[in-house]
């Protein structure tokens, strides 16, 4: 319903059957109470006059839109009537009606608070103020402030979220207005500043903190600056010229009093403001100065490394190189073309599409002189956090000098095997030369024993004074003779054989067909007469009938080292021992030969160096280390098989031997 007006002569109906300004031509113009009514039903803020009895004067329609109150119901002309009213219905919270009713009529009556807030349960937000009338009453205004409210509350959330920003931030930063005074700042500035909360909320300005700071030894010129002596001003305005209005963005560095370091970033507003903000950088220079100092070592280091070390890029641009790298290739700094560097960009591609990188291998290439050398390379990649390959790291050894020494060693050591041969054939010599001076020597006796029986009986014969006895005698001593000159002579015949095979196989290493069995007792035969200076046995478990097609002399040569490193290491002299040699053809088109001796064994701890070249425990008793590592060569090599050694319980030792039959 519209505004009612006390004291005024027309009724609230007529008023409502007024015409109101601009609905056109009336049966008489409006008064001023006409025009009282319409500007209160057209302001934003609800209205309510009440009189010193509590009763309403004046209400409208705005208010009854804020309360959510139908247009035209009017609980009564009783102001009370009204709170108790809006109570019941929960406008003001929780609670006894009759309670809160009575707390807010007396508020009303007291004009007490003149300016409050109601927050209505539908959350919008009503400021009420109150001022009293003459008469002992009091005219209530009513302001939707929801919106503002809203706005001031998330004004003072960004205010607060700006706030814990800047105090959360690593950096000081302050804010200065036109004339360079302070208007904002953290708590960082203050402390990197070495200024206080109450010097700062004092509003200084720009110079005012300068001279507190070089007056304080916090800041100090920089170097080549006037010599002010105690000037403090004079300082402050050196500074000030230098650092105080910058056109446009300026960053410069300065040392603190206290040791830091601290960055400052001066950003000039357009309205003639500033916002500077410090970082401390000490961290960061000393983390620098480390990872400088980090470089000059790595470089330092990889610069003394004797092999080539260059970095590249996934693109295959070089981007570092080492001293031994630029060294070997001299002004051009890269290695000349051709097949090696084909072959290292191949890599280097195949490391970047694989992500893997690619072991130590051998190659040859020319240095920076043509020159060509033998290098073990690898590369590795360097990935970034994704496990991309971004570089590319090769690393090459130069191993020229070694591969030359390992050439003069295979020589040196082909002549030295070739030396053991020649022993092992001086030493059958003059073993088989020993075994054949006995039978030769009976022989002789024989002959000479036969000769003197032939001129006695000759003798007797030419006198005529033989008889039959003499006959007799004479034919018993001639058969005697000859049986032994044919039995030793026969027996000479064989080992002349024996030595005359076992020697030619050595000396020629030729292939040939041989029965194992028979050529290992060839083998010992020429090995008896060292052996017979021991009390070691030889036994052997080696079926007839196994023909190898291959180098008897080479496996000659094996089975002689094998026997006699045991007569050297494994007895001590005068100490029984036995030796056994057995072989079987398993698999087949396969000969597995097992050398096994009841003898010292051989200790755990060098077990793994038995083969080495020159590797022996006697060397000053005349031992070359290479007994073992000639067998391992010609069981590798030219019989193209292998020996191991086996692992055994006990006492002994155990070899075993496999080669092919053919």
């Amino acid at each position: 319903m519209p505004a009612q007006i006390p004291d005024l002569p027309q009724s609230p109906e007529y008023l409502a059957t007024r015409p109101l300004p601009g609905d056109g031509p009336g049966p008489e113009p409006a008064t001023g109470d006409d025009l009282a009514v319409l500007a209160l039903e057209q302001m934003d803020q609800g209205v309510m006059l009440v009189d010193a009895d509590l009763t309403v004067r004046v209400i409208n329609g705005r208010l009854y839109e804020m309360f959510e109150v139908p247009r035209g119901y009017m609980p009564g002309a009783d102001y009370a009537r009204i709170v108790h009213y809006l109570a019941h219905r929960g406008e003001y919270g929780p609670g006894d009606p009759e309670a809160i009713a009575a707390h807010n009529l007396d508020r009303a009556r007291r004009g007490d608070p003149p300016l409050y807030e109601h927050r209505r349960p539908n959350g919008r937000v009503l400021e009420v103020r109150t001022r009293p009338t003459s008469g002992g009453g009091f005219l209530r205004t009513y302001s939707d402030v929801t919106e503002r409210r809203r706005a001031e509350d998330e004004l003072a959330t960004q205010r607060h979220l700006l706030r814990l920003t800047l105090e959360n931030m690593g950096q000081g930063i302050v804010l200065l207005d036109r004339d360079l005074h302070y208007i904002a700042w953290n708590s960082n500035a203050l402390d990197i500043l070495g200024v206080g909360e109450e010097l700062m909320r004092a509003n200084p300005a720009l110079p005012d903190v300068v001279r507190h700071q070089i007056a304080n030894g916090i800041v100090g010129l920089p170097s080549g600056a006037p010599d002010f002596g105690d000037d403090l001003d004079a300082k402050t305005v050196y500074l000030m010229d230098r650092i105080g209005r910058p056109e446009r963005e300026f960053v410069y560095a300065r040392p603190q009093g206290d040791g830091r370091f601290i960055e400052v970033r001066v950003v000039p507003l357009p309205d003639g403001g500033q916002v500077r903000t410090f970082t401390d950088i000490t961290d960061r220079l000393i983390a620098d100065e480390a990872l400088r100092q980090g470089r000059e070592i790595l470089t330092g280091v990889i610069d003394a490394i004797p092999a080539l070390i260059d970095v590249k890029d996934r693109d295959g641009t070089v981007r570092l190189t080492n001293r031994y790298y630029r060294e070997t290739y001299g002004p051009a700094a890269a290695p000349p073309p051709g097949p090696s560097t084909d072959r290292a960009t191949a890599l280097d591609r195949l490391v970047v599409d694989s992500g893997q990188g690619v072991p130590f291998h051998e190659d040859r290439a020319p240095d920076g002189d043509g020159a060509m050398r033998d290098w073990l390379t690898t590369k590795m990649p360097l990935t970034d956090d994704d496990g991309e390959v971004t570089h590319i790291v090769t690393v090459a050894l130069n191993i020229t000098a070694r591969k030359r020494a390992e050439a003069e060693l295979r020589d040196a050591q082909a002549s030295l095997i070739q030396a053991e041969k020649l022993s092992s054939l001086a030493q059958l010599v003059a073993g088989v030369a020993h075994e054949v001076n006995t039978p030769i020597g009976v022989t002789l006796t024989a002959i000479s024993h036969l000769a003197e029986e032939v001129g006695r009986i000759r003798t007797l014969f030419e006198e005529n004074r033989i008889r039959r006895s003499d006959f007799r005698d004479f034919l018993d001593v001639a058969w005697e003779s000859t049986r032994m000159i044919l039995s030793n002579v026969e027996r000479a015949t064989g080992l002349i054989q024996s030595f005359k095979q076992v020697a030619s196989d050595q000396a020629s290493g030729e292939r040939r067909a041989f029965d194992l069995a028979a050529y290992v007792d060839e083998v010992l035969l020429s090995l008896r007469p060292r052996l017979r200076r021991t009390r070691v046995t030889v036994e052997l478990d080696i079926p007839a009938g196994l023909i190898v097609d291959g180098y008897p002399g080479s496996f000659a040569q094996v089975l002689s080292n094998l026997i006699i490193n045991a007569l050297v290491h494994a007895f001590d002299e005068g100490e029984p021992g036995r030796i056994l040699l057995s072989a079987r053809e398993q698999p087949a088109g396969w000969i597995e030969m097992h050398y096994a001796d009841d003898g010292k064994g051989i200790p755990a701890d060098i077990r793994s160096r038995i083969f080495d070249p020159f590797f022996t425990t006697k060397r000053g008793l005349g031992a070359s280390g290479l007994g073992l590592s000639i067998c391992a060569n010609i069981m590798t090599g030219t019989m193209r098989g292998s020996i191991a050694l086996e692992d055994g319980e006990g006492k002994g030792t155990r070899f075993v031997l496999r080669f092919p039959v053919g």
